[in-house]
């Protein structure tokens, strides 16, 4: 009885704070901790192009209610995007994170919006230290904090040049940003040849696209070009993890959104110890 009354009081102590029961179970985040994870490169809305969706009016509102719909269908713990658009559609009456992001999670992080490179984390867990990383040219990685247990999981969402000239050493540089972490999520378009996306798996880390489970062609606009399925190479978007992240249930579905541009890639992460 005693012990039941010191939780009553505990918890009617943590209302009288102000305290949520649902942000107070946020903070102890135990091992195993199972996460729907996901990224997508989202094109500016507009397949790749700038400028956000190129409809107005009825046409605009039906398409924002059709990535909305989808984001909250996935119900995804952590989503992270690439190429997100400030601006919904070409007339900037809806702010795109306000619509499609602030009706589903708590806390929103972006790095800085490039022409091209607009990164962000979208998640209902709040993440500490947030900065972002740079690689060559306008590509970066916004870098959070999770914590779990005695442990911190860096969660990343990260863009990669296609530019030859920039691509190698952009990987390698993610590459050794990733083996400073004992924990870490690091989800976007990787923009790489699967020869190359191999050197994630020899550095010791595991991948959603290209590991246990095959590749998931991701590169939409090459998939619909050639005709049904993928070709090597077309796998350019993933989600990648420290060793004692077991990665299951990957797929990359067609959307019908940004599907002449990008697939996301979907997984579950099961953080171990």
């Amino acid at each position: 009885m005693r012990s039941m009354n010191l939780s009553f009081w505990s918890l009617s102590l943590l209302a009288a704070l102000g305290v949520s029961l649902a942000a107070y179970g946020q903070e102890s985040h135990e091992f195993p901790l199972k996460l729907r994870v996901g990224t997508y490169n989202v094109g500016h809305f507009n397949q790749g192009s700038l400028g956000g969706f190129q409809e107005s009016g009825v046409k605009a509102q039906a398409e924002l209610h059709n990535w909305r719909t989808w984001i909250g269908q996935q119900s995804l713990d952590i989503l992270g995007v690439n190429e997100w658009n400030q601006y919904f559609s070409k007339d900037s009456n809806y702010i795109a994170s306000q619509e499609l992001l602030e009706p589903f999670y708590s806390h929103i992080y972006f790095g800085k919006q490039n022409k091209w490179i607009y990164n962000g984390i979208a998640t209902n867990f709040a993440l500490d230290n947030i900065k972002q990383v740079n690689w060559e040219g306008d590509y970066y990685a916004v870098i959070g904090e999770l914590k779990v247990g005695d442990k911190i999981v860096h969660v990343i969402s990260t863009h990669i040049p296609w530019q030859k000239q920039w691509h190698d050493k952009s990987m390698q540089e993610l590459i050794a940003q990733l083996k400073h972490y004992e924990y870490f999520i690091c989800m976007g378009d990787m923009n790489a040849f699967d020869t190359s996306q191999a050197l994630f798996l020899k550095a010791g880390f595991n991948m959603a696209n290209g590991g246990c489970l095959g590749w998931f062609p991701t590169a939409s606009g090459r998939i619909s070009a050639s005709g049904y399925g993928g070709k090597p190479d077309d796998n350019i978007d993933n989600i990648v993890t420290s060793k004692n992240i077991k990665i299951m249930r990957v797929s990359a579905p067609g959307t019908g959104l940004n599907d002449l541009d990008h697939r996301p890639i979907l997984a579950d992460v099961v953080i171990t110890r």
